[in-house]
């Protein structure tokens, strides 16, 4: 098992109205050829809990993720992936007008630290590899 996951969900728990639409991309694009990782996997998860607050909708975890191999055996291309990953989820930002949301899980602490907001379509790719390089 790798050690760090790579999770891009989309930002916010109303998706009553675009969950299908949004699903079904997602199939489509972790099907397709070319992966130098491994294929993402997709992810549809509502939690059954509500919020801290009255009203507060259940977080609903819809995305995908990316196994990262452990530092030190990454292959050259490994960030093409990651490249992959960041375009689609723009296109689907202007398709949907919804934002995503980027971020390293370690699978050993259960921690989780979100790393980049996809809330244009230029996210700082820049960024992203130095935070995941690190």
């Amino acid at each position: 098992m790798q050690q760090h996951t790579l999770y891009a969900y989309v930002d916010g728990s109303d998706l009553d109205d675009d969950v299908v639409d949004i699903e079904r991309e997602l199939v489509e694009f972790v099907a397709s050829q070319g992966w130098v990782l491994s294929r993402p996997v997709v992810v549809n998860q509502k939690s059954v809990a509500v919020g801290s607050r009255p009203g507060d909708l259940p977080d609903w975890g819809l995305g995908i993720n990316l196994a990262l191999l452990d530092p030190g055996r990454e292959r050259r291309e490994w960030f093409a992936d990651i490249e992959r990953v960041v375009a689609r989820l723009a296109h689907l930002r202007l398709q949907f007008g919804r934002d995503f949301v980027i971020g390293i899980a370690d699978n050993v602490t259960g921690s989780a630290d979100d790393i980049l907001y996809i809330e244009s379509e230029s996210p700082d790719l820049g960024r992203l590899r130095e935070v995941i390089e690190a």
